[in-house]
C-alpha cells in the first residue's frame, strides 16, 4: 500500500489536479527508483553485502507485505502523499464489484466511481467551491481522466510484479537490508519498522541491463534510504519514506484510515453535465492550476497582486487564501467581498473588517452592514457608501426593468418575417410599419431561421449567411474599384474578375 517510493505513484493535476489527472511513475518506484538527479557529490559505492539473503526476516516481511497488498479484494483507505513538499490527499475505496477515488490538494479535488466494466464511470472535479460530475462514457479525453483516476485503487498484477522487482534487487546486491525490525507506531497502527538502502551502483552493467535498467540513466547515481511501517494486523504497509542520501529528493506517504472487508462507497453525486461542458470545466481548472504555481514563485507585493487577479477573474476567495501574508490575504479578500457582495467574508478578516462591510455597504446599498462597522468613526463613510450603493442599485434595477419590458418572444412561433424581400424578424402581433427597401445583402436571408434568441426575435444567421453576405461584399468591393478605371482600360478590368 504506502510504501518506499510511492508503492506505485500517483498524482494528480490541477496540480491537476484539478488541478492534470493521475501520473504513474515507472515500476521501479516501488523499489526507490524515484525522482530526478540532483547532483552533488556521490558517496563511495557501497559494495554489495552476500550475507543478506531473502531468507532473512527483513526481507520476508518486506516481500509479505506485497503479498498482502495483491490479496486485497475489499478495501477503503485514507493516506497522504508529501512528495517534496507537496501535499495531497486521497481516499479509496473498493467493495469487490466497484470502486471510488478522491485526490485533493490545497487547490482542487478529483473523485471517480468505477464499475467492472467501465460502462458507468463517473468522473467529478471540484474546484473553486464548484463540483461538476459527467459520464466517463466513450469520449476519449473523459474515458483518459477516469483510466487515470482508476490507476489509484490496488492492483494486484503491481504488487506481485512489485514484489519481483523487489526481489531482484535484493538478490543483486542493489538493495542493503539494515539488520532488525523495530517495534514503532505509526498513527493508529501497531507497526514493525524497517529500513534498506538501494544503491544502484552497486550493480555491474550486466545486472542493470538484465533488470531493465539503463546504465546512463543519471538518476542511479542517486542513493536512496527507504523506511517501511508494516501494520502488525493487516500485514500491510501503512507508511512509507524516502530521502535521497546524496541528494535532496523527499517523499512520504502515510495512511490514516484502513479498513479491510465490509466497506460502504461514498454516495454517488446525481447531477450530471455533459461531456464538453465537464472537459471545459476540467481545462480552467488545469489552466488556473498554472497560474496558481507562476503567483507561488513569485514574492512579495507581485506574488499579491497575482493572486489577487486570479481571484478577481474567477478563482474566488480560495485564491486570496494561496497569498502568504495576512494583510495581502485581506487585501484581496475585500475586493471578492465587493465584487460578489458578499459580507459573510468580511466575517473572517481581522484587519480589514470594517472596510471590507464599507466596500460591500458601498455596492449593495445595505445600511445595516453599518451596524457590523466596529470603528465608530468610520460610520458615516459606510452610511455615505452604502447611499452611493442603494443609488447604485435602482439604476441596475430599471436598467433590468427597461430590458425586460423590451422583450418581445418567449419561442421561436412569436416571431415571423415582415418587409419586402422578408429582410426583418420580428414578433407576429408587430404593428409597426418595415420599409420596402432594397439591398444586395437580403438575398443572404434567404433560408435563414427567424426564431426566438433570449427573448428578442431576430435571424439565426449561420456560416451560410455569412459566407453569402461575404460574396456580396467583395462583388460590391469589386464593382467600386472597377468603376473607378476608365472604360478603355479592359485589361485592367478583366484583372479583376
Amino acid at each position: 500500500m504506502a510504501d518506499a517510493a510511492n508503492v506505485v505513484k500517483k498524482g494528480t493535476g490541477p496540480k491537476m489536479l484539478v488541478f492534470a489527472a493521475v501520473v504513474i511513475v515507472a515500476v521501479l518506484a516501488a523499489a526507490g527508483y524515484y525522482g530526478g538527479f540532483f547532483g552533488g557529490a556521490a558517496p563511495p559505492a557501497a559494495q554489495p553485502n552476500p550475507a543478506v539473503p531473502l531468507a532473512t526476516q527483513e526481507a520476508r516481511l518486506l516481500l509479505a507485505s506485497y503479498d498482502r497488498g495483491a490479496a486485497l479484494t475489499v478495501y477503503s483507505m485514507d493516506y497522504f502523499e508529501n512528495d517534496n513538499g507537496i501535499k495531497t490527499n486521497y481516499s479509496i475505496a473498493y467493495n469487490g464489484s466497484e470502486g471510488y477515488v478522491s485526490v485533493q490538494d490545497d487547490a482542487s479535488g478529483i473523485s471517480g466511481f468505477f464499475g467492472a466494466n467501465g460502462s458507468n464511470d463517473i468522473v467529478c472535479l471540484e474546484y473553486g467551491g464548484v463540483e461538476k460530475c459527467a459520464m466517463a462514457g466513450t469520449n476519449v479525453k473523459m474515458r483518459g481522466i477516469a483510466e487515470n483516476l482508476r490507476t489509484n485503487l490496488q492492483n494486484r498484477t503491481v504488487y506481485l510484479n512489485l514484489k519481483d522487482e523487489i526481489r531482484a534487487l535484493i538478490s543483486a546486491g542493489a538493495i542493503q537490508l539494515a539488520p532488525g525490525i523495530v517495534e514503532e507506531r505509526s498513527g493508529q497502527f501497531s507497526a514493525q519498522k524497517i529500513t534498506y538502502t538501494i544503491d544502484y551502483r552497486n550493480l555491474t552493467i550486466q545486472q542493470m541491463i538484465s533488470l531493465g535498467l539503463p546504465p546512463s540513466d543519471s538518476t542511479l547515481r542517486i542513493v536512496r534510504q527507504i523506511t517501511y511501517w508494516i501494520d502488525r494486523k493487516t500485514g500491510l504497509i501503512v507508511k512509507s519514506r524516502m530521502a535521497e542520501l546524496n541528494g535532496v529528493g523527499f517523499y512520504e506517504k502515510d495512511i490514516e484510515g484502513l479498513a479491510v472487508g465490509n466497506v460502504e462507497l461514498p454516495a454517488k453525486n446525481m447531477t450530471r453535465i455533459g461531456s464538453d461542458s465537464f472537459l471545459s470545466f476540467y481545462t480552467q481548472s488545469q489552466q488556473d492550476y498554472i497560474q496558481n504555481a507562476e503567483c507561488q514563485a513569485m514574492n512579495g507585493t507581485e506574488k499579491e497582486t497575482c493572486f489577487q487577479s486570479i481571484a478577481v477573474n474567477g478563482g474566488g476567495w480560495e485564491a486570496c487564501k494561496r497569498i502568504g501574508t495576512l494583510s495581502g490575504y485581506e487585501k484581496c479578500s475585500v475586493i471578492i467581498a465587493q465584487t460578489t457582495h458578499n459580507p459573510a467574508i468580511c466575517r473572517n478578516l481581522s484587519l480589514l473588517a470594517d472596510d471590507c462591510y464599507i466596500a460591500v455597504a458601498g455596492e449593495t446599498g445595505d445600511f445595516e452592514l453599518c451596524k457590523s462597522v466596529k470603528n465608530t468613526g468610520l460610520s458615516s463613510n459606510c452610511i455615505e457608501a452604502a447611499t452611493a450603493g442603494q443609488k447604485k442599485q435602482e439604476a441596475a434595477a430599471a436598467l433590468a426593468a427597461k430590458a425586460y419590458a423590451g422583450r418581445n418572444c418567449a419561442n421561436d412561433g412569436d416571431c415571423k418575417v415582415f418587409g419586402n424581400a422578408f429582410q426583418y424578424c420580428a414578433p407576429k402581433n408587430s404593428t409597426a410599419q418595415f420599409a420596402n427597401d432594397t439591398d444586395p445583402l437580403y438575398a443572404c436571408l434567404e433560408g435563414v431561421p427567424c426564431g426566438c434568441s433570449e427573448n428578442y426575435c431576430g435571424f439565426a444567421k449561420n456560416e451560410t449567411y455569412y459566407s453569402c453576405m461575404n460574396g456580396v461584399e467583395d462583388s460590391a468591393l469589386r464593382a467600386y474599384i472597377g468603376s473607378l478605371i476608365p472604360d478603355n482600360s479592359t485589361a485592367n478590368r478583366t484583372a479583376l474578375k
